[in-house]
């Protein structure tokens, strides 16, 4: 019994941990249009369904080119 309680309670703890994992992303911010980034930033989705990431620095060109520039 008690190693039956014991095997119950590690399944709750792993399932729990697990959906805390699941629920935990970082999003990314949205480049601002015509302006440097000051950090990493989502500047829009290329043709081929990929996100495009501008680094720091670089400027987003996403309304038209959906690239990034230095």
């Amino acid at each position: 019994m008690l190693r039956t309680f014991g095997v119950a309670l590690l399944a709750i703890v792993v399932s729990v941990g697990l959906a805390q994992a699941r629920g935990h992303r970082q999003v990314t911010p949205r480049c601002a249009e015509g302006q440097q980034a000051t950090a990493t930033c989502f500047c829009g989705v290329a043709i081929g369904g990929q996100p495009v990431l501008c680094p720091k620095g670089q400027w987003c060109h996403g309304s038209w080119l959906r690239a990034c520039t230095p």
